[in-house]
Formats: structure tokens, sequence, C-alpha cells
């Protein structure tokens, strides 16, 4: 039998807000992927050249490679975040609004391409503690999360 536990972040008890921000994680890593996928391709497509220099890399590190300019940045992004407001409607946890989510993502993004940083899934996940007061487990940390994989891997 399942017990609510309080939430660290907002004090409210749940069942489930491991699961919650396991899921507002896991949606924001693909979100800046997709986000730095698609500002690679302009990156790339800026110069025939750096097609051969890409290589067989993915497109969402090509910032790590030429820095872009903001006009670049800017169109890559837009739109980028549009998820954000149902994602937070249906997973949400601790007053943290939709638009507090998209700037930390915005922000989290444009530093990665200011500094030529790869994403990482802890760089975030330290983001989303600092920037929103949200405590967010992963893998092994989150009990929920880790039920939900073993289920998955099992195949139940």
């Amino acid at each position: 039998m399942d017990i609510p536990t309080r939430c660290p972040c907002c004090g409210a008890h749940s069942l489930n807000h491991d699961t919650h921000t396991a899921a507002i994680l896991a949606v924001c890593d693909v979100l800046a992927v997709k986000a730095l996928e698609a500002m690679g391709k302009w990156i790339v497509r800026a110069e025939r050249s750096r097609f051969r220099v890409m290589g067989t890399r993915p497109f969402h590190v090509a910032h790590t490679l030429w820095q872009p300019e903001e006009a670049v940045v800017d169109k890559a992004l837009k739109n980028a975040w549009d998820v954000i407001p149902p994602l937070m409607e249906t997973h949400g946890c601790c007053d943290i609004t939709p638009r507090q989510v998209t700037d930390m993502l915005d922000g989290y993004v444009h530093d990665l391409v200011i500094t030529g940083t790869p994403h990482q899934i802890g760089e975030l996940r330290y983001r989303m503690q600092d920037r929103l007061g949200m405590p967010v487990w992963h893998d092994e940390e989150c009990p929920s999360y880790a039920e939900t994989s073993a289920d998955v891997a099992v195949g139940s």
C-alpha cells in the first residue's frame, strides 16, 4: 500500500509527486535536445562545409562546434516550449507556472549555446532544482520512476 508523502517543495501530501517531477524532467530533457537539434540544423546549414565537419555527429551538438548568432538561436527556439503549459497542467507541482519552466529551459539552452557546452540531464536537473525550487528525482533516486521502469522492462 502506498502512503502519501509530503512534497519537499510545496509540502502537499501526494502519492505521486515523485512521478510528476520525474515526468517534467524527462519532457524538459527531450525538449532541450529537440531545441538544440533544431538550432544545430540552422547552424550546419549556414555553411555547406559544416556538413563534412559534422560527419556522423547528431545535430544537437552543433552548437559545441560553432557558436550561432542570436538570430539563429531565436529562430530555433521559437515555439520550442509550446508543450510546457499542457505539461504543467497535467504534471505540475508546487505552484510552478508554465512561464517559470519556459524561462528556465530558455535560459538553460541559451547558456549551453553561449558556452558551447553539450546538454547534460544532470545540469538540467540542477537548474530545475535551483531556478524552480522543484526537487527532481531521476532513475534510481525516484522510487516511483524506478518501479515504473522495472515494470516496463519486465513487460508487465
